[in-house]
């Protein structure tokens, strides 16, 4: 079925064309004056009508009764499908979907979100706060509807379908998450993604042990398994309550003013080829490398002040917001 707003295009388009047909075949078979034709197409198509007697000849009243027929039935088709948009409310819909569309087409490097249950709007928010671009894919109305209110952007379709995930940019996205309610939802979603962009990173939601490694197999680069993440929790909750309250004030941003951020080091940074200790990490800049992570994979952790940095390694360090933008920005991160 057509939207109201293409009808009212289609419409405007083919009634506009037809309307300089009539003038100028008018203008042709009468030879008045061009302003003579317009307000005899205006009256025709209004049906106010000329009076109660034709003095026109037999041909330009066919053209007039031809002109009569599909001039209103075109007016109609036009006015019905506006009137349409006022009753629906369509047009603020409408316009809002096209910025929506514009400034989706407008990321790269972003990271979509299939699924905005509560760990879609938890990692809504994490994504927010550190300013990362991404967009949420959903299909839920009322789930749709508490997305547009935190103004972040969405499309609204099936996750698991191809063209949603285009409208959300997945050739152009660095990560997709994984985050449905049913496992099997998952698992072809992961798979549908991967066909679609090789070289993205995907973050799977299961929920059985069993669906792991069917995520893996569909292509998945990492498995999340809430279930088991919150028993893990629980344990050190109950063996290592100090330990875990310092993890929790870590990745709370409101409650301590600490994280941990990933710093990859490139050619150009002046760290490259020089020692952690030459940087001032922990004397200048009061960071705590907690690892480094070498370009070939290998991860050290708690590294050596005299370790020696090289061009693709990737700093984890752990300080304060506003120590690691000076060092980022001086180190050229």
């Amino acid at each position: 079925m057509t939207d109201p707003l293409t009808r009212v295009r289609r419409g405007a388009l083919v009634l506009l064309g037809f309307s300089t047909f009539a003038i100028v075949a008018h203008h042709g078979l009468t030879r008045r004056s061009w302003l003579e034709s317009a307000h005899w197409l205006v009256v025709t198509i209004s049906s106010v009508g000329y009076g109660e007697k034709s003095l026109e000849g037999p041909a330009v009243q066919a053209f007039t009764i031809f002109v009569i027929l599909v001039g209103i039935s075109l007016a109609a088709y036009t006015l019905g499908g506006f009137l349409q948009l006022l009753t629906q409310g369509e047009i603020d819909r409408a316009l809002g979907v096209r910025r929506m569309s514009r400034g989706i087409d407008q990321l790269t490097g972003h990271t979509i979100i299939c699924g905005y249950g509560r760990l879609g709007q938890t990692l809504a928010e994490e994504l927010a706060a550190h300013r990362d671009g991404f967009v949420v894919v959903e299909r839920d109305a009322q789930l749709v509807a508490e997305a547009a209110e935190t103004g972040c952007l969405f499309v609204v379709g099936d996750a698991t379908q191809e063209e949603s995930l285009e409208k959300a940019g997945v050739q152009r996205a660095k990560a997709l998450i994984v985050a449905l309610d049913s496992d099997a939802d998952n698992v072809f979603l992961t798979l549908t993604a991967r066909n679609l962009n090789p070289t993205l990173t995907i973050i799977a939601r299961g929920d059985l042990p069993t669906t792991e490694k069917k995520l893996l197999q569909a292509g998945a680069n990492r498995v999340v398994m809430p279930a088991l993440l919150g028993a893990r929790r629980i344990a050190h909750m109950i063996n290592r309550p100090h330990a875990a309250e310092l993890i929790d004030l870590v990745t709370d941003r409101r409650v301590l003013n600490v994280q941990m951020e990933e710093l990859p080091v490139g050619e150009e940074s002046p760290w490259a080829g020089t020692s952690i200790r030459d940087a001032g990490t922990r004397a200048v800049h009061r960071l705590l490398i907690v690892a480094l992570r070498r370009a070939d994979g290998t991860m050290v952790f708690n590294p050596d002040a005299d370790l020696v940095v090289r061009p693709g390694d990737t700093a984890i360090v752990m300080g304060k917001r506003e120590d690691i933008e000076k060092f980022r920005q001086e180190q050229r991160l």
